[in-house]
Order: C-alpha cells, then structure tokens, then sequence
C-alpha cells in the first residue's frame, strides 16, 4: 500500500512494502528521486539487518547457519501501518516466523515519516526484544536522479579523511583503504567516481551533505547519529545514492559467526537504538 503525505512545500510516497519513500516531489512537482527500472529495481530502500551481503549469502550464528539475503530483507517485507495523518505515518515490522528463518534475533522495527515545511524527516527505532545480544546494522539506501553530466557535487559540512574504503562486485567490503576522491569538502560527481565500488566514509565526521546540480542546490540530507556514509551508482546510470549507514558491510573473507562480524554492532535485550535523517528540498 502507498501512503501519500504532503503540504505546500512537498508531496512524498512512502510503500509500506519495505517502509520505502518510492516519490519525493517539490513544490513544482519536480520528482527527485530515482524511478527504478533495469539498472537498479529500487527507489530508497530501508537496509536491516546486514548492510551489503554476506559470504556465499549464509549467516552463522551458534552452529546453525542461514540465508540471508543481500542488505538484508526488511526491503522485501510488509510493514504494518500504526498510525497515518496527512503529513505521517508510522510502520511496523516485528520479527516472525520468515524473519527468523534467515535472522535467528527477536527484534521491533518502526519507521516514522514526516513532513514539516520544505524537509522529510525519517526517524528509525529498533529494538532488541530478545534475550541474548542481537548484531544489526541499518542503513537508508535513497536513489535521486542524477544527468552525468559536469557540475554535479556532493559537499560535506565537515573535513573527511583522506582515505576512504571501498566493495567489491558482491557488495562486500575490500581489505584496506584508498584514497579519498574529495577535494576539500567537495566530492565531483561523475560517472567514473564508483568505478572502483562504492565510496565508503568509514568513520563520517559531517552530519550534513548538500546535493548541487550544475543549476543550483538540490537538497541536504542530515543524518544524524548514523556513522557510515556511502556513495554510489552504476557506471551509465542515472542516478545517484546517498547512504547514511550504521554498521559496515561484511569483509569479503569473513565467515565467522554473525556476532563476531566486524565494523556490525551488539543491541544488548530490550535496548533501543534510534537513529534520524531528514531531507530539506532546496528548489
């Protein structure tokens, strides 16, 4: 089901198939984010519990293994409405009988989305309602439209470092790190910048970036409390991800147990984590 929220200032669908924001359109009408289609099927999705995939698709936890699928499956599944007004909504998805199935944790994921003037906030909660300490990462994978063309520029509210890590072709994280491609604050968008996999803010100072088309700005994108930040497309594509993340992917030779994966934090029983991001359209 597709809930639409909106004002003056913006018009916003948010899928309760994933808790995905599917349109995202200014006062114009002007539609920001990526359409889907063969290069990439999606629009923004929602990545629980692994960011990237896992070593031939299979978790390991406590001698027993599992197949999990890449980023996680909260993207493929219906979330229950808790509450809906003209410009929110509330969606729920609680672990069950499938989700145990590739995810041996008991857990409570909401979403709230809302529209306050010109911004769409996201504010995510997760809640370990098991017994033993549950290894999770979230991430928000958004796709905005992006023409390859000179111009376009991403800029960071903070200085970065200089060094960046990357994935390989199964969205698995590559041993050691490379050299950042920003300039300054600034990273130049092009269609060669994810050749290479994406770019991959280990450890991200800013909180802030500001998405510039060779016309002006297009939005900013906080995002809070989440300490990973990605970048990527795909070569010829024409779109743009901007991923604020709370874990790392998993190291392409790591084959231990899911709680000993590095970078993929602990939520101890019946601890919460929350974490925000906002979108402020700027045209």
């Amino acid at each position: 089901m597709k809930i639409q929220l909106e004002n003056d200032q913006l018009r916003a669908v948010i899928d309760t198939h994933g808790a995905e924001l599917v349109s995202l359109q200014n006062r114009n009408r002007v539609e920001l984010m990526w359409s889907g289609g063969p290069q990439w099927p999606h629009h923004a999705p929602l990545l629980f519990p692994i960011i990237g995939r896992l070593v031939d698709d299979v978790l390991h936890h406590a001698g027993s293994t599992y197949s999990m699928p890449k980023h996680g499956f909260a993207r493929e599944m219906e979330f229950e409405v808790l509450e809906s007004t003209p410009r929110s909504v509330g969606l729920l998805l609680n672990s069950n009988e499938t989700t145990a199935a590739m995810f041996p944790f008991p857990f409570s994921l909401k979403t709230t989305w809302k529209i306050e003037g010109s911004s769409l906030n996201l504010a995510v909660a997760l809640i370990n309602t098991g017994q033993d300490p549950m290894p999770a990462s979230i991430g928000w994978h958004p796709a905005f439209h992006w023409d390859p063309e000179p111009g376009w520029q991403l800029v960071f509210d903070q200085e970065e470092s200089p060094t960046v890590r990357r994935v390989n072709s199964l969205a698995q994280l590559t041993a050691g790190s490379h050299p950042s491609p920003l300039q300054g604050r600034v990273l130049h968008l092009d269609e060669g910048i994810c050749a290479n996999g994406a770019v991959i803010f280990e450890s991200v100072n800013s909180n802030a970036v500001q998405y510039i088309s060779p016309h002006g700005p297009v939005l900013n994108m906080n995002f809070g409390k989440f300490q990973q930040f990605a970048v990527w497309t795909q070569p010829g594509a024409d779109f743009i991800c901007l991923e604020p993340w709370s874990g790392l992917p998993t190291p392409e030779t790591f084959t231990d147990e899911i709680v000993r994966q590095p970078g993929q934090g602990l939520l101890q029983p019946g601890a919460k984590r929350t974490f925000n991001s906002r979108l402020t359209l700027l045209q």
